[in-house]
């Protein structure tokens, strides 16, 4: 048996040490031989695996394919750095989302319109457009505003060519606020039906679309428009005050919440005094449609503050339901003080109807399906009612509410 000695053993570690050095500088040459290479974009969507494009609108879920990814650091898209997750990239591909705020020719002319993929051995370069996806519509602040009037419209990416009214009428003439997310467009007159309004995006006409004049073609789930003789009047003839002077800009009828005097705190009485809205039985959905879950609908109506309203709260409760109520206060979200210029559209969402065992306050859980909220059937009863829920009295109050209905909103 040979014995090495000390002096041996430590110079064959070195050598050793040495070539173990050699193997791994000469791996990292191999893997990082020169800088990374971009060849072509495509969707994650496994259906499009096939497309390559060279432009897609910003949020959209891409694959970099390439080579030389090995040691990636920064993945930019005009300039606008991306998350992303190393641990799912590999050396010829890249998974990530374009963000959203990254900037187009659109938000900004001078942008260089490319994909930079910058890693520990270089950087790589890819020319690729960003769109900006079709403008998408959350609101409207008046719903079935009338001709002359001016509403605004809320939501996202309003790039507009122009804004389509049902019947096709189109309108040019608006205002959009520097973040292009409102829009201000006084309402064309001829509008005869109810249908979708649309915003036309510059990238085409794939824009989103939303209700508009509901009140001149009611269908299902179009509870009370308080018309006489109408198939949708929908009044229990108690409560408020039917009536269509006293606020501009109506569209017929409507039911004026007017108590006489004052409501002192925690006062309750919502049966006396011109104090609810009593909407009779009607379709909420089709029959089809109790299954759907309720946060896809919501319950809408128009309402007109003329005093400020500062104090007490509309309590709605479905079916004589007094268990299972909504709570709408909106003097409480906007600085204290609530009061409209016109007429404005309310919306609220049916998951908002909470168990309270009669509590003026619900705050248990949020109904289970359309057969809590209505009994059982697709069609039923809907009280608003003027409670003082608050510690101070409520004076003054006067608004009008018209056109109760159940939307589908998404």
């Amino acid at each position: 048996m040979k014995i090495y000695s000390l002096n041996k053993i430590a110079r064959l570690s070195v050598i050793l040490l040495l070539l173990s050095s050699m193997g791994f500088i000469y791996s990292c040459k191999k893997d990082n031989s020169g800088p990374p290479m971009i060849s072509s974009v495509r969707l994650l969507d496994s259906t499009a695996r096939d497309s390559v494009f060279v432009e897609t609108t910003v949020g959209n879920i891409i694959v970099i394919n390439g080579s030389g990814f090995d040691g990636v650091m920064n993945v930019y898209f005009n300039e606008v750095e991306a998350p992303f997750n190393a641990a799912i990239a590999s050396n010829t591909a890249i998974i990530l989302r374009i963000p959203s705020d990254a900037p187009t020719s659109v938000t900004d002319p001078a942008v260089p319109n490319t994909i930079r993929v910058v890693t520990t051995h270089g950087e790589a370069s890819f020319t690729f457009k960003l769109l900006l996806p079709p403008p998408a519509i959350t609101s409207i602040s008046n719903e079935n505003a009338l001709a002359g009037s001016t509403i605004t419209i809320t939501g996202d990416k309003f790039y507009l060519t122009k804004i389509i009214f049902p019947g096709n009428k189109e309108v040019s003439d608006f205002t959009v606020n520097s973040a292009a997310t409102q829009v201000s467009v006084v309402v064309p007159a001829g509008i005869t039906t109810g249908g979708p309004l649309q915003l036309a995006g510059i990238f085409g006409t794939g824009a989103t679309t939303y209700p508009f004049a509901s009140y001149l073609s009611p269908s299902i789930g179009f509870l009370a428009n308080f018309e006489d003789g109408d198939a949708h009047f929908g009044w229990q003839y108690w409560g408020g005050n039917k009536t269509n002077s006293g606020f501009t800009n109506n569209t017929g009828n409507f039911i004026q919440v007017h108590p006489s005097g004052t409501i002192n705190a925690g006062d309750g009485s919502w049966y006396s005094d011109n104090r609810a809205v009593m909407v009779a039985a009607g379709p909420w959905v089709a029959t089809a449609d109790m299954e759907n879950p309720i946060e896809n609908y919501a319950l809408k109506f128009e309402i007109n503050v003329k005093t400020p309203w500062k104090n007490g709260s509309l309590m709605i409760a479905p079916n004589g339901n007094f268990n299972l109520m909504a709570r709408y206060a909106p003097w409480e979200t906007s600085g204290g003080t609530f009061q409209t210029d016109g007429w404005v559209t309310a919306t609220i969402p049916l998951n908002k109807f909470l168990a309270g065992s009669g509590s003026y306050n619900p705050t248990g859980a949020p109904a289970a399906n359309f057969a809590a909220l209505t009994g059982g059937t697709n069609s039923t009863s809907l009280q608003i009612m003027l409670y003082n829920d608050s510690s101070t009295p409520l004076t003054g109050f006067d608004a009008a509410i018209d056109n109760v209905r159940i939307v589908k909103v998404k």
